[in-house]
């Protein structure tokens, strides 16, 4: 294990065992789909690459995604321009793969929220604390970066660089760490959050703010952007997917 790597990893409770990695997998997809974190008409990583991100193996991946085209999910196109799409951002079977996936899990997923909202107010502080020229020119070029991004993929590359270059700015690679940590655990290995026209001009506005405020070195008001930008781009959506699920749920139940 890397010195720096803290050990926030996925809960694996019991009934998890009856399925297969693949199975599990599919669930993790699944839920990344309907929360937008991947989307309809966005085209996956390589297999190497996405395996590798999700920490399974390309056996794996390749099962789970043969058993989403199977679901409509997404197509798989061969040949050199070839690759995986995805179709559709929810299904029939959507509630109940959303459900394995959250609900055993969702004890686990709260701890991840109290800890993101007390770890992520602290770096956007202390970089506003410990900023030096260089870094204020990193966010700067960051800011810049994200704000001419217009395709999905260089917005969230833009997206993950401005989260860097706050972090970077409080000289503390723990920090930096444990942030990249909590991204990828709630995105459920993807390294991607949510993702939408609403959800993009929102976070523009908070980068734009907390680039500007750790810049002059307001740490406190930086820190409650932060936190506002956290709870209502990552926490929120998850809340409403779950709620979405356990509505669909309750429906079924016997009056």
């Amino acid at each position: 294990m890397n010195d720096l790597e803290l050990a926030v990893a996925p809960v694996q409770p019991e009934q998890f065992k009856a399925k297969t990695a693949a199975e599990q997998l599919v669930d993790r997809l699944i839920t990344a789909i309907a929360l937008g974190v991947v989307v309809p008409g966005q085209k996956l990583l390589p297999e190497r690459e996405f395996a590798a991100r999700l920490e399974v193996s390309r056996a794996t991946l390749r099962d789970a995604l043969h058993r989403l085209a199977s679901m409509g999910y997404v197509t798989i196109r061969r040949g050199r321009a070839g690759g995986v799409w995805v179709n559709s951002a929810w299904g029939p079977e959507s509630p109940s793969h959303i459900r394995d996936m959250l609900l055993p899990r969702w004890q686990h997923l709260q701890w991840l929220f109290d800890l993101a909202k007390e770890i992520v107010p602290l770096i956007a502080r202390t970089a506003a604390q410990r900023r030096n020229q260089r870094d204020i020119e990193d966010l700067r070029a960051a800011v810049a970066m994200y704000a001419k991004a217009t395709e999905r993929d260089a917005i969230r590359s833009a997206d993950r660089a401005l989260h860097q270059c706050i972090a970077a700015a409080t000289h503390n690679p723990y920090y930096a760490s444990l942030d990249n940590q909590l991204r990828n655990q709630l995105s459920f290995g993807t390294g991607s959050l949510p993702y939408d026209p609403d959800i993009h001009r929102r976070a523009q506005h908070d980068h734009d703010a907390l680039a500007e405020l750790v810049i002059a070195g307001d740490s406190e008001r930086a820190g409650r952007v932060a936190y506002a930008h956290f709870v209502d781009l990552v926490e929120t959506p998850m809340l409403r997917l779950r709620d979405r699920v356990l509505a669909g749920e309750s429906e079924r139940l016997p009056v």
